[in-house]
């Protein structure tokens, strides 16, 4: 209740510092919903690229504000029911498929133990359950897309007609073409394509069919939620922007990255896309995610001036003998990387371009190696 004695404030042990993170790069180094595709689709991850792409496109380039169609996840979701997806095949699956990137588990322990600790994904409740079991961390802190594929009846005509457009939806080419952030680009040909194919299934056809109130039950973590959820906690636990450290990487980061950035919080880049970067203050390329630690606890302890500072000087020399809170820490961020320290860069307008770039290549890398099973674990190595 307001006007209550607080004895923590009293004693000055109330948090001004908060932590958000995404998962994508950061904690997993995989896409479970393109991987649910995979796995329940026939060619089916092309046909979350495709659809993923469309999103994309619809959202950032023509500017729709219709948001039923600019998240793949809402979008995939009726195709994997009518490929018979159940909501225990897909926790099953994502359980079987989830691949953490090292020392995840034993930083994500860390940063609860030290401060308020959030994670943002747009995967859906399914994988949310396997990333927390795996991580050993509470379900409470975990905010995500929610969809429940058990409580719609799908009749036998509407499930072969969506098998029917996933087939169609798949035999389009993907275009390779890069698009940027705020820079006007006339869509190619294959974009065309896709866009007007894709605007009759899910703008002409899917809404007159019973599986369209699936699609609309779907409360997705998408770009517009991110910030929306952002903004709610700081809100709740009454912590300023300035106080936030936030560390994403997928284009549904930009918008809540940037108003951290805007606010002089922490707006970490880890492995991020293009349009991370282009929202980010600090980015860092890492297959571990220790050095994120490192990060945040010098913005937990000192503010973004400390983690300015050791970026500006971010070599293995000062890094042995520069004065930091937990030495343990850097002591073990060194030792998980005896023979290059990962690559921390301060973003500015001056370098933004080139660190986007060398980022976004970086990403697509890591991403490529945990798609061939390559790289990352498959269960927690931790106790």
């Amino acid at each position: 209740m307001s006007g209550e004695y607080n004895h923590m404030e009293e004693l000055g042990l109330t948090h001004d510092k908060q932590f958000i993170c995404s998962c994508k790069g950061f904690i997993d180094p995989g896409n479970s919903t393109r991987g649910l595709c995979e796995r329940f689709i026939p060619n089916g991850g092309k046909f979350y690229d495709l659809v993923s792409r469309y999103n994309n496109i619809s959202a950032h380039l023509l500017n729709r504000d219709d948001g039923r169609y600019k998240d793949a996840v809402r979008c995939v979701a009726p195709f994997l029911k009518a490929f018979g997806a159940t909501d225990y095949g897909l926790y099953a699956q994502a359980k079987k498929d989830l691949t953490l990137m090292p020392e995840s588990g034993r930083v994500m322990r860390y940063l609860i133990n030290m401060l308020p600790t959030f994670v943002n994904t747009t995967a859906y409740e399914h994988y949310a359950m396997a990333l927390c079991e795996a991580l050993a961390i509470p379900r409470a802190v975990v905010d995500c897309t929610e969809v429940e594929m058990d409580s719609y009846d799908l009749g036998r005509q509407e499930a072969r007609t969506l098998r029917e457009f996933a087939s169609e939806i798949s035999s389009l080419r993907l275009s390779s073409m890069e698009y940027k952030l705020n820079v006007q680009v006339r869509l190619p040909r294959d974009d065309v394509e896709l866009v007007e194919r894709l605007d009759g299934i899910f703008r002409e056809r899917l809404p007159s069919m019973n599986v369209s109130k699936l699609m609309r039950d779907v409360k997705t973590m998408g770009t517009d939620e991110k910030a929306y959820c952002l903004l709610e906690t700081s809100k709740r636990n009454q912590i300023d922007l300035e106080g936030t450290a936030y560390v994403g990487g997928d284009l549904t980061d930009y918008q809540a990255m940037d108003v951290v950035r805007d606010s002089s919080g922490l707006s970490l880049s880890f492995n991020g896309s293009d349009f991370a970067v282009r929202g980010s203050n600090v980015a860092v390329m890492s297959r571990d995610c220790t050095v994120a630690a490192v990060l945040v606890h010098a913005f937990y302890n000192e503010g973004i001036e400390a983690v300015f500072d050791l970026a500006e000087n971010w070599n293995r020399d000062h890094l042995r003998t520069a004065r930091f809170p937990d030495r343990h820490l850097m002591e073990a961020m060194l030792a998980s990387n005896p023979k290059k320290l990962p690559e921390v860069h301060i973003v500015s307008r001056r370098n933004v371009d080139e660190i986007a770039l060398k980022s976004e290549r970086y990403r697509k890398n890591l991403m490529q190696s945990a798609l061939h099973s390559n790289f990352g674990i498959r269960t927690p190595a931790y106790s």
